[in-house]
């Protein structure tokens, strides 16, 4: 009962405010509009104009592709958001996020960083994994599978950190999504590494693929609906973390791995609550968001220790001990 609840109550807070997700009054704000018009006009007009602006521009943030009306954007984000906290005591949100301060050309710098850390954390454990479980043993290519699509998440997400465009965006959403899927998927491969009978399991793999697919194709070509994708996600990866579990629950006397894996989907599972926090980023840059980044970070240390440690059990299971040890 206690496993359920660790899933169900974050779970039900993000349904309940999934709605509600996107919610800014800043960038609509008479002194944001009247500051970027100014800006625009001044600055990215004439030819003349927006060549002086270009050579005033750090070559980091050219090198990322900021246009001259993106910046007046950023610039008057600031500036109305420092004259409506004089009226209002509050700090505004733009296009339902809070002003972040650009480094680098970095437009969320620390959930850049913090998705870094996960990106090397995974490469450094799939390294780690290859080269303690031999490619014979069950459930090693489902394990090397999970890593790429996990490694290509992370890059796609401090790409979007880095700058949001419709296109990285979607990529961003895409790809975390898929980790969640797969994670599924893996949980059943799992479940049925013994098994010989039943539904054959490229069918289920195929099954989850069409899943996928049409989830991406129903959010690109009919509608990008940022409420549903969520909806999906949250479902998705609440059925995830609960199947594996109530697995690790019932296979908790089958070695110390077990408890492994468990700690980390419990950690994982709770630290979705820190996107429930709403609060002033901190040094304008770190929000509940990038703690969320920060917080997984360490997470595939546990994870890939229990895949590979279940790898090896299963192989000694179906052949002669093998001598290597974790």
């Amino acid at each position: 009962m206690e496993i359920i609840k660790i899933f169900v109550i974050p779970l039900a807070l993000l349904l309940g405010i999934v709605e509600d997700v996107v919610c800014s009054w800043g960038d609509s704000s008479a002194e944001y509009l009247s500051c970027k018009h100014k800006c625009i006009t001044t600055n990215c007009t004439r030819e003349s104009e927006l060549i002086d602006w270009q050579s005033r521009q750090p070559i980091t943030e050219y090198l990322i592709g900021w246009s001259c009306h993106e910046d007046c954007g950023y610039e008057c984000m600031w500036i109305s958001a420092e004259i409506i906290y004089s009226k209002h005591s509050r700090v505004p949100q733009y296009h339902g996020r809070w002003p972040f301060v650009r480094i680098l050309g970095m437009q969320e710098p620390a959930s850049v960083i913090f998705s870094v850390m996960n990106l090397v954390a995974n490469v450094y454990m799939i390294n780690w994994f290859v080269k303690v479980v031999p490619p014979s043993a069950p459930m090693y290519g489902i394990w090397v599978l999970n890593s790429v699509i996990a490694i290509n998440a992370w890059f796609w997400s401090s790409i979007f950190h880095t700058r949001d465009t419709y296109f990285t965006e979607m990529m961003d959403y895409f790809c975390a999504f898929s980790t969640v899927l797969f994670s599924l998927l893996a949980f059943v491969f799992r479940t049925l590494v013994n098994s010989h009978e039943g539904i054959p399991k490229i069918l289920i793999f195929f099954g989850f693929i069409m899943f996928y697919v049409t989830h991406v194709y129903s959010m690109v070509s009919v509608k990008f609906d940022y409420g549903y994708n969520m909806k999906v996600n949250v479902l998705v990866g609440g059925l995830n973390c609960l199947c594996w579990l109530v697995w690790f629950y019932k296979n908790k006397n089958n070695g110390s791995h077990i408890q492994k894996g468990a700690w980390a989907v419990i950690a994982l599972t709770i630290s979705v609550t820190l996107e429930l926090l709403e609060f002033t980023p901190i040094l304008w840059s770190i929000d509940s968001h990038a703690l969320w980044h920060l917080v997984t970070s360490p997470l595939p240390i546990l994870w890939y220790s229990f895949a590979a440690e279940d790898c090896l059990v299963l192989m000694n299971k179906n052949t002669t001990p093998y001598k290597k040890t974790i």
